[in-house]
């Protein structure tokens, strides 16, 4: 286990420490065993896990790098991809881990915790409520995976990030959801950049990263109050 991590990592072509090997190892296993009784994420498989959830997170790492980033967060983090493992491997820069499920953020609390990651907030909330003028356009680089369509996310994450800042979108292959955001990208005062191919380091699998520029400050009247950016997308 520990050298198939280690292993998907060179291939990645990232430097690495043992503690922070060691610290992606006891999150592993820690995730595999709370797994087993409560539903954090569908994969079962430690070699699975490993691929699509730990080296998945890594492929930002270069990304992560270029920015020089110093305050980051994950919306919609789940079981901690990609926030959990890139704060492992970023000690200097801060995160914020937010999810709405409570479940999920008492796990990545006991990560935080048995890990002893100072760079780690955890916070159990949507980002509508969590917003306000303390955090509002305060984070250097915005992480999501998945969650939702590009151009609904845009609106919980964009109001977060700081003029000049970037969020870094993590997608599937072929969803095309890029075209149907251009309404939201420019209401939100964002542009997309590039968008970057990747292949998960065993498995081949392809992976794009949308990335995004924050270019003008953002009304505040976004994000719209809980759930009307799912019902009614910019």
């Amino acid at each position: 286990m520990r050298e198939y991590l280690i292993d998907g990592i060179k291939k990645i072509g990232l430097s690495y420490t043992d503690e922070k090997i060691n610290n992606l190892v006891k999150y592993l296993e820690y995730l595999v065993e709370y797994n087993e009784h409560t539903n954090l994420t569908a994969i079962r498989d430690t070699k699975d896990a490993i691929e699509k959830h730990f080296l998945d997170s890594l492929l930002l790492q270069n990304l992560l790098d270029e920015k020089k980033a110093k305050k980051a967060i994950d919306i919609g983090t789940g079981a901690g991809f990609p926030g959990m493992v890139l704060a492992i491997f970023n000690p200097n820069v801060k995160f914020v881990l937010m999810d709405s499920v409570g479940k999920k953020t008492t796990f990545l609390q006991n990560v935080k915790e048995m890990l002893n990651l100072d760079n780690v907030t955890v916070v159990n909330s949507r980002a509508e409520d969590y917003i306000n003028e303390e955090n509002r356009e305060s984070f250097d680089i915005g992480l999501c995976r998945g969650v939702n369509k590009l151009n609904v996310i845009l609106e919980y994450m964009i109001p977060f990030i700081s003029v000049g800042g970037h969020f870094l979108a993590q997608k599937m292959v072929g969803t095309e959801e890029e075209g149907e955001a251009t309404n939201a990208l420019n209401t939100l005062g964002a542009k997309i950049v590039k968008i970057h191919q990747y292949n998960l380091p065993n498995y081949g699998d392809e992976r794009l990263v949308v990335e995004i520029l924050k270019e003008t400050s953002t009304d505040k009247k976004y994000p719209r109050r809980a759930g009307v950016a799912l019902k009614k997308p910019l």
